[in-house]
């Protein structure tokens, strides 16, 4: 089972513009496709890290028709992957130091944290600017590329 990162990462940059432009709304319709697109992000998770399609759909065209974009897309596809392992990991910690979730709220509302958090989003960016504009390598990521086997 091989497990393609830079596909994962597509695939949570593209679930992260989505949700951004989800968030600008405030109805009842934005939360509920919102929470129905978070479900069908970690489905699609499940299904490209077991290697369920061997190619995988949208993930896969959108790589290999639009590699710029793609690599912009990759560069903050992180983000959903690391909010969910620090919310699970901050959980964890305040209730075993503390019994509540006091602290959690108090690391989930602190402002540095907000701030590392937003200057790693302009560092990822930045990154693949870089990589797009001055690099200028085979911009295609894929797993399934034969080039790059």
């Amino acid at each position: 089972m091989k497990m393609c990162k830079s596909e994962l990462l597509l695939l949570g940059g593209m679930y992260q513009v989505l949700a951004f432009i989800l968030a600008m709304f405030n109805t009842e319709f934005a939360y509920a496709t919102g929470g129905v697109l978070y479900i069908l992000f970690w489905v699609a998770v499940l299904a490209l890290s077991m290697s369920f399609v061997a190619s995988w759909g949208f993930v896969h065209r959108m790589n290999e028709n639009f590699p710029k974009i793609s690599v912009f897309l990759a560069s903050i596809g992180w983000i959903p992957y690391f909010t969910v392992i620090y919310a699970i990991l901050t959980m964890l910690t305040d209730y075993m130091v503390t019994g509540n979730d006091s602290v959690t709220v108090f690391l989930n509302n602190y402002m540095p944290v907000y701030d590392v958090y937003m200057a790693l989003i302009v560092l990822s960016l930045l990154y693949a600017m870089y990589k797009v504009f001055y690099k200028k390598e085979d911009l295609v990521m894929s797993c399934y590329n034969p080039q790059m086997r």
